[in-house]
This record gives C-alpha cells, sequence and structure tokens, in this order.
C-alpha cells in the first residue's frame, strides 16, 4: 500500500517552484497580481501601460501553498491511522490529499505559463517631478486657442505612488476621466483655466483586493464619487523641446470631500504629424504630463498610520484635443 504522505511531494514542489518563480521576478512583492501591471517606454507618452499582464507571485501565495503541505501532511497521519485502524484502505480520502496537492501545482504553473516580465519594462511609472519654475511666462505653440477635452486614450491618467503595509505600489486611476483646458497656446500669459475629474471607483492598484479596499475604505467612492484637479492660474512657463514648454501652475485638488491647495509642475506638448499617427489621433492634439505632491496627514487624515510615507506624489497625463474657440 502506497504512502499516504505522497501527496505532500506534490505541495512541496509546488511551494518551491512558486518561491523560485517569486526570486526571479525580482520584485520583493508581498501580493500576488493576477494580471500584473508593467510600463514600457513610449516616444510620445514617457511610458504606457504594457499590454502583457503576467501572473506575479506573491508572498501570500507562496503562503498559502505552505499551508496546503501542512494540512497535507496532517491529512497522511489522519489517513495512516484511520487505514490503520479498520485495516481497510480509505480510497476517498486519498484521493482527495491528490487532488489537494495536484490543485497546489497549478500556482507555478499558471504563473509559469503566464510569460515573464516584458523587454525593457519597469513595474513602476517613473516620478521625475521637475522643480517649480520662477519668473516670467514665455514660450508658445503651434496650436489653436481655444477649449480642450480630454481624449479617451491610454496616455490619459492619473497615478499615484502609495507606500503602505511594507510595500509601495501605483494607484493608477485611468477610467471615465474628464475635463477640459481652455487657453492660447500662442500666448500662454492669456487667461487659462482647467478642470480633470476621475471615478474614484476606477483606483486601480494592481491587486484586486486591494483595489477594493482602497476604493471603499479610503477613497469612500460611494460617498465621494469623483476627484478633481483645477488649475487657477498659470504661475511660470519656459520654452523646453521643439514644439513643448515647461510650466509651473496653482490650482487645487478636490479628494474625499476636501479642498487642498497645489502646485503643479509639468509640460505641454504639441503632437506632430508622427505623433498624431503612432497615437491614432487626428485633429489639434496636445499632451500633458504633470506632476504635484498632496501630504497624507492633509488629504487621508484618519488613515495616515496605514502609509508607511508622509507625502503622495501625483503623475497626471493628459491627450487634450481641440474642441473649439
Amino acid at each position: 500500500m502506497r504512502s499516504p504522505f505522497l501527496p505532500v511531494g506534490l505541495s512541496v514542489a509546488a511551494l518551491l517552484a512558486s518561491l523560485s518563480r517569486w526570486f526571479v521576478q525580482d520584485s520583493g512583492n508581498l501580493y500576488t497580481a493576477l494580471e500584473k501591471r508593467f510600463y514600457i517606454p513610449d516616444p510620445d507618452l514617457g511610458w504606457r501601460v504594457s499590454t502583457a499582464h503576467p501572473v506575479w507571485i506573491g508572498i501570500d501565495v507562496c503562503a498559502i501553498v505552505a499551508a496546503f503541505a501542512i494540512g497535507l501532511t496532517i491529512g497522511g497521519y489522519v489517513v495512516r491511522r484511520r487505514e490503520s485502524r479498520r485495516r481497510v484502505r480509505s480510497s476517498l480520502l486519498r484521493a482527495v490529499t491528490w487532488t489537494l496537492g495536484a490543485i497546489t501545482t497549478l500556482v507555478p504553473l499558471a504563473a509559469f505559463a503566464s510569460g515573464s516580465r516584458p523587454s525593457g519594462a519597469i513595474e513602476a511609472l517613473p516620478f521625475d517631478a521637475a522643480p517649480p519654475l520662477a519668473g516670467t511666462i514665455s514660450g508658445e505653440l503651434d496650436a489653436p486657442a481655444g477649449r480642450y477635452e480630454v481624449v479617451a486614450h491610454e496616455g490619459t491618467s492619473i497615478t499615484a505612488r502609495v507606500s503602505a503595509g511594507g510595500e509601495t505600489f501605483d494607484a493608477r486611476f485611468a477610467g471615465d476621466v474628464e475635463g477640459f483646458w481652455r487657453g492660447n497656446p500662442h500666448d500662454l500669459a492669456s487667461p487659462t483655466t482647467a478642470t480633470v475629474s476621475v471615478a474614484a471607483a476606477s483606483v486601480d492598484t494592481g491587486v484586486r483586493t486591494r483595489s477594493k479596499h482602497a476604493r471603499t475604505k479610503y477613497l469612500e467612492a460611494d460617498t465621494y464619487p469623483r476627484i478633481t484637479v483645477e488649475v487657477d492660474q498659470l504661475l511660470a512657463a519656459q520654452p523646453a523641446a521643439t514644439g513643448s514648454v515647461h510650466f509651473t501652475a496653482r490650482g487645487t485638488l478636490s479628494l474625499v470631500g476636501r479642498t487642498h491647495s497645489i502646485t503643479i509642475a509639468g509640460t505641454l506638448q504639441r503632437a506632430d504629424p508622427a505623433a498624431l499617427e503612432r497615437l491614432h489621433l487626428t485633429g489639434a492634439i496636445l499632451l500633458v504630463k504633470a506632476t504635484f505632491s498632496i501630504a497624507i496627514k492633509q488629504a487621508l487624515a484618519s488613515h495616515a498610520g496605514a502609509f508607511d510615507n508622509d507625502v503622495i506624489p501625483i503623475s497626471v497625463s493628459l491627450v487634450l484635443r481641440h474642441a473649439g474657440p
């Protein structure tokens, strides 16, 4: 009669394979992501989300597989004792332990089969925050004046860098982004206004359970469904590369029912014909890349103790299309 402890070997092999996958991922992630998000370089957007989303094993799943191994070891003792006492083979119990052991092997198999890190990809969006400009407003863009509206596009998103629970991750908002910029690219010193809002419920931290927790507990999306950024005044601007200008603006962030003053620094760029073709866009298009930060004690005072850092840096990427005067 074969040993009832043989199924333990399956779960031990699954644990070793899962740990091996976790090690080669080289992420040190605590939580498993069923559809891991990666950023890859883009000539126009800077970075965009890769279409490859492999399973990224975390320590949490490794712990579950280890628990299965322990459970199957205990089960082996139970089966052996039962068979010894009754002198009859416990076929059903043996089938259950083999099934459970086989199930654990699906974890590393699914992860390895889903692929690895895409070439040149990174896990977190780089936050290259430019220092605020001081001085006058200069520079111009060859684009018509008027109202520019946010376009639903892979280049439109708001991303917050969050450190909590011993892990640093991106909380990305890319669903239901609305807004506009009104101004004159030929005369940036003229009056300008901008408003961008995003659905709080669209937050994606890369881990489903964590995203749900952020949505309900921290952002209170049911009570405060929108997060809004408004620009009050352009403070400074200067020419950058061809077809773009650096800028600093004063604005406000409306989050969880409170409004906070912010300073925004970024780049406004006109998309040339080659960029329009790559981005599959038409019309007069402006690309915005901007950053600002908010103090956690200011924005999420009641939950400040849950975060590892004092400040949340936020990156805004927008695709704007001219919609008229």
